[in-house]
């Protein structure tokens, strides 16, 4: 078992040089960064082993490169690009050098994407693996939940209920079974989830407001609906992907009741990026960053109302509940991670 030292000396190797502005690094008490003239966007994300992951249903190398990506997702949805990222682990009794490079290495292939590195973090020793992560970015105008407008329209970039269907067969499978052909696209969505930098920075100028989906797309659209003072209209038909049915056809021949488009709505860790835009002017190459459009906005429902709507494809109206993952829900916890 290597000492501290050692460990810290074996990921300052695995995630090299920091990037430009960053004039102190791995190796001091902490890390110094030159402002910049734009706002500083900051974040922070927990993954914990039994509460978000198993380690049966992923390698280290992904669980690091996921733990990167979901708390960049973050700065996604608020137009920013990252500038560094500190990393804490908490590391379980055993836990070998080999174990801690292969995490590192994916944590270091996810910066690399994100055009960022792990500047420093900590380490400590605990009774289950866990991987805190945050992130501060920058932007010239950081996007906020609120702001959208009657009259705006709801645009995706990414999947919706992909990612929650490769975890339901990983939670029924236990890691160990082959992944049958209609499935590999839903557990690669959640084993290896990718932050929308990009698609963020591209709508940053025009968007009203905006959100990642990490909870479900219910309760993150709710959420920034009640924000906004508005009810958001979606329609169906354009949540549901070619991808998602076959997903959920399969998992239901395997014994796993999910219809696709209860996990679209209330599945989570999409890690999807949600913009509302205006209706007139919307940004060239929408549709090249993969942002389609899924509804509407509307003014405000009267108190007591549910801020969501769902609108069937025979042109039906319905209230949608906020339903998605809720940590201190009751079973919350739990349901991510084993249900």
């Amino acid at each position: 078992m290597s000492d501290e030292a050692s460990r810290v000396a074996l990921l300052e190797r695995a995630f090299g040089r920091a990037p430009r502005g960053v004039l102190c690094g791995i190796g001091d008490d902490a890390a110094v960064l030159a402002p910049g003239r734009d706002r500083l966007v900051w974040t922070v994300d927990v993954q914990v082993e039994g509460v978000h992951f198993q380690r049966s249903w992923l390698g280290l190398d992904a669980l690091g490169y996921r733990s990167v990506m979901a708390a960049a997702s973050d700065l996604a949805a608020m137009g920013a690009r990252p500038r560094a990222v500190l990393s804490g682990l908490v590391l379980p009794p055993g836990f070998s050098d080999a174990e801690l490079g292969a995490l590192a290495r994916g944590q270091a292939r996810a910066c690399r994407e994100l055009g960022t590195a792990v500047v420093g973090g900590n380490l400590a020793r605990g009774g289950e693996l866990s991987v805190t992560t945050s992130v501060l970015g920058h932007a010239a105008r950081p996007l906020l939940r609120r702001g959208a407008r009657p009259g705006d329209g709801v645009w995706v970039a990414g999947t919706t209920g992909l990612a929650a269907a490769g975890l339901a067969w990983l939670a029924r499978a236990g890691g160990a079974a082959r992944v049958p052909v209609a499935l590999r696209a839903a557990v690669a969505a959640w084993q290896r989830p990718v932050a929308r930098i990009d698609a963020g920075a591209l709508v940053a100028r025009r968007a009203h407001a905006a959100i990642d989906l990490s909870d479900g797309l219910a309760i993150d659209l709710a959420r920034l609906a009640r924000a906004s003072g508005v009810v958001v209209v979606l329609a169906e038909e354009a949540l549901v992907t070619e991808a998602l049915t076959r997903a959920a056809r399969a998992l239901a021949a395997r014994g796993v009741a999910a219809s696709a488009l209860e996990l679209a709505l209330h599945g989570g860790e999409d890690y999807a990026l949600v913009a509302v835009l205006p209706a007139r002017g919307t940004p060239a190459g929408l549709a090249a960053a993969g942002f389609r459009c899924i509804g509407s906005c509307e003014p405000r429902a009267p108190r007591g109302a549910s801020p969501l709507v769902l609108v069937a494809r025979t042109g039906t109206r319905r209230p949608l509940a906020a339903r998605g993952f809720d940590h201190f829900a009751r079973g919350g916890a739990r349901a991510r991670a084993v249900s």
